[in-house]
């Protein structure tokens, strides 16, 4: 028996093809309901399940949708799932594409991006911003480094004075510490931070930034419209939600790019 005029047939192939589908929808649903145990609603938590659902629909339904508007919504979706899978890999090239090794990296100064805080406590995605901060720091004495957060709902600091406490007790000193307390998103982290860089440095610098490998080609962009050439360290990921970063980063790509701002 064949399928849509014969471009899939119902066999054992289209059962595979229906229960893969079906795992990856649940697996997907099961995302979302285990991040959000342990993470704040954004769009990145939401979207396993929004790609998931349709996915579990059509593992299960797809007999059905031989007819009508069920064949029209059938191959909506299947458009919509390819596109979406063109714009993950597409997203996913740039964004490696972006990281540089630290070796090949050579500042006088490092941004490190503020990632929240819960009340004066490091989130986990900052913490590990630090430690990449701090090991290039460690390595390269004479740099200094401006760290970058105002103070966010359910914070009781600004980022930038957390984050300052964090390196200042593991030894680096405060005369290398620029603070800048008062961004609130990524295009003022660089505006502000370029104001404090300009005004502690008599000529041009060399400037690089840290933040979690996933947002460090976006990141470089908005670097540049704030008249920043920065390189980019990229720090790990918290596993659990590695995922779901990915895709809404890959969503504000996809923004970006629209826009034309990239």
């Amino acid at each position: 028996m064949q399928c849509d005029g014969g471009v899939f047939e119902e066999g054992a192939n289209m059962k595979i093809i229906r229960i893969c589908m079906s795992v990856l929808g649940v697996l997907g649903i099961a995302d979302t309901l285990f991040v959000l145990t342990r993470s704040n609603p954004n769009l990145g938590v939401f979207m396993p399940a929004i790609l998931g659902l349709p996915l579990l629909g059509l593992g299960l339904f797809w007999p059905m949708m031989k007819k009508g508007l069920l064949k029209v919504l059938k191959w909506m979706i299947v458009s919509g799932l390819a596109l979406a899978l063109a714009i993950f890999i597409v997203c996913g090239i740039l964004m490696l594409s972006a990281i540089r090794s630290e070796e090949k990296v050579e500042a006088d100064a490092l941004i490190v991006l503020g990632a929240g805080l819960h009340g004066d406590r490091l989130s986990w995605i900052l913490q590990k911003r630090l430690e990449v901060a701090l090991h290039y720091l460690e390595k390269h004495p004479d740099c200094v480094v401006v760290v970058s957060g105002g103070q966010g709902p359910g914070e009781t600091v600004t980022e930038a004075s957390a984050m300052a406490k964090y390196l200042l007790a593991r030894g680096i000193e405060a005369e290398r510490i620029i603070l800048e307390d008062q961004a609130t998103n990524t295009i003022e982290n660089f505006a502000l931070s370029k104001i404090l860089i300009d005004e502690h440095f008599e000529s041009e610098p060399r400037v690089a930034f840290v933040t979690t490998g996933f947002h460090v080609f976006r990141a470089g962009r908005v670097a540049r419209s704030q008249g920043l050439d920065a390189s980019g360290l990229a720090a790990a990921d918290v596993k659990y939600i590695a995922l779901n970063n990915f895709m809404r980063e890959s969503v504000g790509i996809t923004i970006y790019a629209i826009r034309g701002e990239l």
